[in-house]
């Protein structure tokens, strides 16, 4: 409300009087300062007349009194023009255009006057000993060098895979991939460009030599942004270089850390600093918009991982992370355990039943913590970054929980460092930033992102709740939704996520074996899987090897056949043709996995029937087409004795090579390793198996 009087006090500049024996009061008088910087003066009522002689006398007391040069304000309407001088001009609009508003304002500052211990016990409960703005140069700036290190350790584990992976030599070469997207394009007349469908840089160059600069300006970008050189633009190269690797290395990246760290890229850009040098010297405070990108990127990459949990079921209907018991599997049936996975294992169930418990707190309560005030946002943070620690050291998966710990580093505020690195890091102070054309277009932008952001975010969270009934059917996306999330699939920058929905509780592994001339079967070793009893986990964090986790899903796969004999029979004709006859994708037609005993088969039905059969063998091929060619392609080059496989070879020579098995042994955590040295059972009963000759 407005104190009108004659003889009205006029400072030069606002004033802001409150109560200086009021706790509460001085909270928020120190919160508006931090927010005002020079443009207000804040002054207790107790020294207002020392200074001001010509003050009006008023209940000071009963609320916080706002003098401008024209006017003399009270309660809300005090508040609010004082924001209404900062720049914020909503909340004044709102109580002088709607009389409801400026009621309901008044009464709620009323409550709140008159209720002050309380609320400055809230106030420091959940805020602390001050209510001065957040802010996170800091964590920004620590960040920044974090997510280099983190683009840095992904490049290079990439690099090191390459040639045997995506090369022109490797098990699938990206220039075939891109081969039949040109081919599809010509072939279909579609008007879709090669470009959205693979975006990738690679079309400037299909040779591994352009390969390999993509990866090496990718590895020279991250430490670009190590370092604090230009980390706006490293961001976006790192982002264009992993894009271009990532969308021609199917399946290899097809995981979730490789989909994480690309939106994380794009959204960051909007989140460091826009100039040459991030120093040390100058540190400035992240964009509001960039900093909520990243605050909802963690809140949808925990919650969707939580409601996975709880929404998808297992072939037979079971759900272990309900009835509690997922941790009873977890340790041994996961991708590539650690050693130290072996003894958490070992544990009394009901520390996996606490773990449970925090594993859901994590992903379904903490995210929306990070709404709430500073210290409920610190707690999210911790709780987080050693929810993460925990998964690091009980197995492996690459880069992923580093960089979610990177991420949840962006929710610590500079209040929290204190004077650990004030004398080390120096922070610019608190300025209005001139909104210039470039600033504009930068905002803009952001807001764009965070809009699309949502979208996809609301829709990927939709369909998780769906669980199993989940589909890609858009028909009740409009056309630009559509669009957007395709767009944004392609791209991998704006995903879902949601690790282990469905808990596996067997762990079947792949075992290949070759028969040499001697009638010996000799196993192929993989670095990273389990192999002998007596072989200890291993723990290689941060290295993410491609092969030996692409096997666990092919070990799955496999296992899914053995329930279908004619899906088996296929299988091992798919395998027999494709390795023994060198086949790759352009070369296959049905008639390729018609052998005699189809043609005898075929020969003896009516014309519906051979052409249900025809069709059921197609289906098939294609299924194991779509999950295992990266595995035929393997085990073509391994039986080959190619070079680039060099280090799955065993002492035989491709003349000795006899004949190839593919068995699937079920493997498990033994009950005790200390007395005998064994850290795994092997169950060899019943074993699935595929044989086949190598002669050509």
């Amino acid at each position: 409300m407005t104190a009108s009087n004659k003889k009205r006090f006029q400072p030069k500049h606002p004033v802001m009087v409150w109560d200086g024996d009021c706790q509460f009061c001085k909270l928020y008088a120190g919160r508006f300062k931090a927010l005002a910087l020079d443009n207000i003066e804040f002054i207790p009522y107790q020294d207002l007349a020392a200074k001001y002689p010509k003050a009006p006398d008023l209940d000071y007391k009963k609320s916080v009194v706002f003098f401008t040069h024209n006017n003399t304000y009270t309660g809300a309407a005090a508040v609010f023009s004082y924001y209404s001088k900062i720049g914020r001009k909503l909340p004044m609009w709102l109580y002088r255009r709607f009389k409801l508003f400026a009621r309901i304002s008044e009464i709620s500052y009323r409550y709140i006057a008159n209720h002050r211990r309380m609320f400055r016990l809230i106030c420091q409960t959940f805020w602390g000993a001050n209510l001065v703005p957040d802010t996170y140069k800091t964590s920004g700036w620590i960040f920044g060098r974090l997510l280099g290190l983190v683009g840095i350790i992904a490049f290079l584990s990439l690099w090191v895979q390459s040639d045997m992976l995506i090369s022109s030599r490797g098990i699938v070469p990206f220039q075939s991939d891109l081969g039949q997207v040109e081919g599809f394009i010509t072939t279909t007349g579609t008007d879709i460009s090669k470009w959205l469908a693979r975006p990738t840089i690679l079309w400037f160059s299909k040779t591994d030599l352009w390969l390999n600069i993509v990866l090496c300006f990718g590895t020279f970008s991250s430490t670009l942004l190590l370092l604090g050189i230009v980390p706006h633009l490293a961001i976006a190269i790192s982002w264009i270089c992993y894009l271009s690797v990532a969308s021609v290395s199917e399946p290899f990246l097809n995981f979730q850390w490789d989909a994480l760290l690309l939106e994380t890229y794009l959204l960051s850009i909007f989140f460091v600093p826009w100039k040459v040098i991030d120093d040390r010297k100058n540190i400035q405070n992240p964009a509001a918009l960039g900093k909520w990108l990243l605050w909802l990127l963690i809140i949808k990459l925990m919650f969707e991982s939580g409601l996975v949990k709880f929404t998808f079921f297992g072939a037979d209907g079971a759900n272990t992370w309900r009835d509690l018991t997922a941790l009873n599997y977890h340790y041994w049936t996961q991708p590539i355990p650690s050693w130290i996975s072996w003894y958490v294992d070992k544990l009394p169930e009901v520390i996996d039943k606490i773990s449970l418990g925090f594993t859901y707190f994590c992903e379904l309560i903490i995210p929306f913590m990070i709404f709430f005030p500073r210290r409920l946002r610190r707690i999210a943070s911790f709780s987080l970054i050693v929810f993460q620690a925990l998964i690091i050291i009980t197995g492996n998966y690459g880069f992923f929980n580093l960089l979610t710990i990177v991420l949840c580093l962006t929710l610590i505020d500079d209040q929290f460092f204190g004077d650990y690195f004030s004398k080390w890091l120096t922070k610019t102070p608190e300025v209005t930033v001139e909104i210039n054309l470039t600033e504009k277009i930068k905002r803009l932008l952001a807001f764009i992102i965070l809009i699309c952001f949502i979208f996809t975010m609301i829709f990927f969270i939709n369909r998780d709740l769906k669980g199993n009934k989940t589909t890609q059917n858009y028909k009740d996306v409009p056309s630009i939704g559509r669009t957007l999330i395709q767009t944004a699939q392609v791209t991998r920058s704006m995903n879902a996520y949601g690790l282990f929905r469905v808990m596996t509780e067997t762990r079947p592994e792949i075992y290949i074996e070759v028969l040499s001339a001697d009638s010996v079967w000799s196993p192929v070793v993989f670095n990273y899987k389990p192999m002998k009893p007596d072989r200890r986990p291993k723990f290689f964090f941060p290295h993410m090897p491609r092969i030996d986790w692409q096997l666990w899903f092919e070990a799955l796969y496999f296992e899914r056949l053995t329930g279908n004999p004619f899906a088996l029979s296929a299988y091992q004709r798919f395998l027999e043709v494709m390795v023994t006859e060198d086949l790759k994708m352009g070369d296959l037609s049905i008639n390729n996995f018609i052998n005699k005993e189809d043609q005898k088969i075929l020969g003896s039905l009516g014309y519906a029937e051979r052409q249900n059969y025809i069709n059921n063998l197609q289906v098939n091929i294609n299924s194991h087409l779509k999950n295992s060619y990266w595995f035929v392609r393997f085990l073509s080059k391994l039986v080959r004795q190619d070079p680039m496989l060099r280090d799955f070879h065993q002492a035989n020579t491709r003349s000795s090579n006899k004949k190839l098995r593919i068995s699937l042994y079920h493997y498990s955590f033994s009950d005790n390793s200390d007395d005998d040295n064994t850290w795994w059972k092997i169950d060899t009963n019943d074993r699935p198996s595929v044989t086949f000759d190598l002669a050509q």
